[in-house]
């Protein structure tokens, strides 16, 4: 039952992981605009810069 568990456990990480790589992806696409949902777009990257990760130049209004 341990081994059932880990694997379970395992398997979503996985998925969350790759989840959360083609959101990033998705986020760096310079191609795609901002307008649409800016807010949405806006909520995911503070998240990710709340989690330590860059998503490069699309956020720096700076």
């Amino acid at each position: 039952m341990q081994n059932e568990q880990e694997f379970y456990r395992c398997l979503v990480s996985d998925a969350a992981g790759r989840t959360l790589k083609k959101i990033l992806e998705i986020i760096r696409d310079d191609t795609l605009s901002d307008e649409i949902c800016f807010h949405k777009i806006e909520a995911i990257i503070s998240l990710y810069e709340e989690l330590g990760i860059s998503t490069g130049s699309r956020h720096d209004f700076g």
